[in-house]
């Protein structure tokens, strides 16, 4: 069943904001009984994991309905999230380094794209190590693999803004390094024996 809106119900059930709902006319919405007339959002960021607004509450019986609402975002959910967004920004982090070891991207472009990518692959480190996971060594896998991508993209940053290409191919090679440690950490994370 598909539950229309509050500017929907607003429209087609006057009444709705004192609680006396009189869904009548051709405009009704079919089988919507007024026993099930509550409308949840919920936040699209699972890591906040709030409640915005309960729009009417009619009965106590939907309280599982709401917990399966919430848990539904879980820890794995923030594992996936937190690692495709690592792998992807790393991978940036790589194409960055590249362009500036060529000399296609200007130091202090490369530097500042370096060091936000350094502060994202941390930050989902961080997310990572907060979840409550099922099995903390794979998570704790996951984090380090994700620590050392913020480290590496520090340290090319850092060879960015010395000009030293030395350092920054060796920091090229630690962020190669980790993104494979990241892919088999998270494989290992959802593999079926979890």
């Amino acid at each position: 069943m598909i539950v229309p809106t509050k500017l929907k119900l607003a429209k087609l059930c006057p009444g709705m904001e004192t609680g006396q709902l009189r869904c009548s006319g051709s405009r009704a919405p079919r089988n919507f009984p007024v026993a099930v007339s509550f409308i949840i959002v919920i936040s699209s960021d699972c890591n906040e994991g709030k409640m915005l607004r309960t729009v009417a509450w009619q009965s106590w019986t939907f309280l599982p309905v709401l917990a399966l609402a919430v848990a539904s975002c879980s820890s794995s959910e923030t594992v996936d999230q937190q690692s495709k967004l690592a792998a992807s920004t790393a991978q940036a982090a790589v194409l960055v380094n590249d362009a500036w070891l060529a000399g296609a991207a200007p130091s202090r472009y490369a530097s500042s794209a370096l060091q936000s990518f350094a502060e994202t692959l941390a930050d989902a480190g961080r997310q990572v190590e907060s979840a409550s996971p099922s099995d903390k060594a794979k998570r704790d896998a996951v984090a380090e693999a994700l620590s050392r991508l913020s480290d590496a993209a520090k340290r090319a940053k850092s060879a960015v803004e010395a000009e030293q290409h030395a350092q920054a191919g060796q920091a090229q090679q630690e962020l190669r390094a980790a993104q494979g440690d990241l892919a088999t950490a998270y494989r290992q994370y959802f593999s079926p024996g979890r």
